[in-house]
């Protein structure tokens, strides 16, 4: 409905206005018809609609071939897909369109990582994490910590993390790879105290992290503690069990 009134009202506007060229006014409104078709993919995909979002997202870039959205989002539907080598074409294509959007930066620097590129991942994320303008800027920081940590670069990932923690103290996924990486290291202490953070700061623990958990009270001796994370595994997550057990 709201396409069609955009279009009706489009076509009202250039019939009482003849001192715009037309193929000017064509132009913009195939630029604004295809950012209406990218805005949609979007949500579509954010709701799961695979074939609702590949449909919109492809008359988005017939109409305008350089949209960065749909080019984005594309990138983020052919990662659903595990189809990795279209979606980097995307991703490619979306920072052609604009190269400094940090939103696209953050998701192809987290692409990278994931495919075992971690220092052109590392970079991509650095400067996503980099922009002050950004409001998820702590998410592009959480993704180049964990990209630092897989990488081999133990320092960089906890700087980063930290700087996440310093712009979003409460944030779950910051805290609960600071628990991971300081288990990791044998730091204990601090790992227990960053997962209680994260204990904080949801509803319900993941399995993951109950299981780490029952490793951290172990190595510290703490047997009750670790009979707790042991007792909330076998009641959240029935038939699991510690890896440590």
């Amino acid at each position: 409905m709201r396409l069609q009134v955009w279009i009706a009202t489009g076509v009202l506007l250039l019939s009482g206005c003849h001192s715009v060229p037309p193929a000017s006014d064509e132009a913009i409104d195939r630029e604004k018809l295809a950012q209406i078709y990218a805005t949609k993919g979007s949500a579509y995909l954010a709701r799961g609609n695979w074939k609702a979002a590949m449909a919109d997202l492809r008359k988005a870039l017939k109409l305008d071939p350089d949209n960065a959205v749909a080019h984005a989002t594309l990138a983020l539907l052919y990662e659903d897909l595990d189809m990795p080598e279209k979606a980097a074409a995307h991703y490619e294509a979306a920072l052609r369109s604009a190269p400094e959007n940090p939103r696209i930066l953050n998701n192809y620097g987290r692409f990278l990582c994931k495919r075992g590129r971690y220092d052109e991942g590392l970079e991509y994320l650095s400067r996503a994490g980099a922009d002050k303008l950004y409001d998820k800027r702590w998410i592009a920081l959480v993704n180049a910590g964990e990209c630092a940590w897989r990488g081999g670069r133990p320092q960089a990932a906890e700087t980063r993390l930290r700087q996440a923690l310093q712009l979003n103290p409460e944030a779950p996924q910051a805290l609960a790879a600071m628990a991971r990486l300081m288990a990791e290291q044998g730091k204990w202490l601090s790992a227990r105290a960053f997962l209680q953070r994260y204990e904080a700061a949801v509803q319900q623990p993941s399995r993951e992290m109950l299981e780490l958990g029952y490793r951290i009270e172990t190595a510290l001796g703490d047997v009750t503690a670790a009979q707790t994370y042991r007792d909330k595994l076998h009641r959240l997550f029935p038939g699991g069990h510690p890896t440590a057990d």
